[in-house]
């Protein structure tokens, strides 16, 4: 919407001192935008007056400036333009493509939006950064955490979406260290399963098994069954990811 909105902005007018009338209203307008993102981005409304002393008059800016110069100016300012629209295009697309179809699967298990925004944006991002299936992660989380539910705590202790145990807190220095928090327990959760996936050689079912602390099975009964489990939330949350319906909290 503000791309389009620059991009009218920015169209020739008509007459001799068009130029100058450009500039002075994308001038304008980008320091518009960048007051409103500020306002925003600090949570309080801007004072009056403050804008005003904010807010230079681009008269003033552009008075002495040659045709020439403004016109290079101005050509720079729209080529700015056209690069953010079309980043902002393809960060929509990587949306639709990758985390959007995350979001549907996650408000099967809970209707809850913002919290299903919030899991598949983490979900997508830390799983790039470690170099993992993003849909493996949420396999993982589907199983340890079918509430969603960022401060549930098990029986042992783990913590959090992904389960993770307290002793993890901190080995990871990238990773905020509150678990209940929605991103530092996926931040961690990603990285202890990448761990355990480059330790077991890229070994999909040793690295779950790990995850799982099912080493030889005598802590947990069937613990060996771990991976199964998986690779089934991972299936049907394959088929739910792509079917475009209406929210609504699926049978366990």
């Amino acid at each position: 919407m503000y791309i389009q909105l620059m991009r009218s902005i920015l169209r020739r007018p008509a007459g001799r001192n068009a130029p100058r009338k450009r500039w002075r209203v994308a001038v304008m307008s980008l320091l518009g935008t960048a007051m409103v993102g500020g306002t925003l981005y600090a949570g309080a409304p801007l004072e009056a007056g403050a804008a005003r002393e904010a807010a230079p008059d681009p008269d003033r800016v552009v008075r002495d400036l040659p045709d020439d110069v403004l016109a290079a100016e101005l050509a720079d300012l729209e080529s700015r333009v056209e690069r953010v629209n079309g980043a902002w295009a393809r960060v929509s697309d990587y949306y639709r493509s990758e985390v959007a179809p995350i979001r549907r699967v996650l408000l099967r298990y809970r209707n809850d939006p913002a919290l299903a925004e919030r899991v598949a944006v983490a979900l997508v991002r830390e799983a790039n950064q470690v170099g993992l299936e993003p849909r493996l992660l949420l396999a993982v989380l589907l199983v340890e955490n079918p509430w969603l539910d960022p401060e549930i705590r098990s029986s042992v202790g783990a913590v959090g979406l992904m389960q993770v145990m307290p002793l993890h807190r901190g080995a990871w220095p990238s990773c905020e260290p509150d678990l209940e928090d929605v991103d530092a327990n996926i931040c961690h959760g990603a990285r202890i399963f990448a761990h355990y996936f480059q330790r077991s050689g890229r070994n999909v079912e040793r690295a779950l098994l790990a995850y799982n602390g099912c080493v030889r099975g005598t802590n947990t009964p069937n613990c060996h069954q771990y991976p199964y489990h998986v690779f089934a939330r991972a299936g049907r949350a394959s088929v739910l990811a792509w079917l475009d319906t209406s929210p609504a909290a699926a049978s366990r």
